[in-house]
């Protein structure tokens, strides 16, 4: 069964891990899916359709992100622009827990400024689904190399 025949999704942070492998899943599925990152993805080649480098924390660039190729004005059948029917927001400041310690303060201010323009830029382009992820990892302070974790140990 395709249950994305038809659709368009935008996919935020599809050169990361998760990012890739929901491309994926959506191209299977039968959408059209653009894909933008601050970077390529790492381990192969994107199965997007279109794949752009923007950085979400400019505002500017989150709206860039949802213009449709080749129909940036083009009214649909209800006399609304086009616009993507999913965003999938999984695009995030992130790197290894040494990384992420000593710089939380600038990791925790770029993710606010991905997720504020990115929901702002989408809220006002119309898009009908939106998915919000909130969280890149979850790891505890006091046990870093422990590999397993229950929900209640990751608060």
């Amino acid at each position: 069964m395709s249950f994305g025949k038809g659709k368009r999704a935008l996919v935020c942070g599809a050169g990361g891990f998760i990012g890739g492998h929901l491309t994926k899943k959506l191209k299977q599925e039968g959408y059209w899916v653009r894909g933008v990152d601050i970077k390529s993805h790492e381990f192969s080649p994107s199965l997007a359709d279109e794949f752009s480098i923007l950085d979400l924390r400019k505002p500017e660039n989150c709206v860039t992100a949802l213009i449709l190729p080749n129909k940036p004005n083009k009214l649909n059948k209800q006399d609304k622009p086009d616009t993507f029917d999913e965003v999938y927001q999984l695009a995030a400041d992130m790197g290894g827990m040494g990384f992420i310690h000593s710089a939380e303060c600038e990791i925790m201010h770029n993710n606010a400024l991905i997720n504020i323009n990115m929901i702002h830029a989408a809220a006002t382009s119309n898009i009908p689904r939106y998915f919000f992820s909130s969280s890149v990892c979850v790891y505890p302070d006091m046990n870093p190399g422990e590999p397993e974790l229950t929900e209640n140990e990751s608060y």
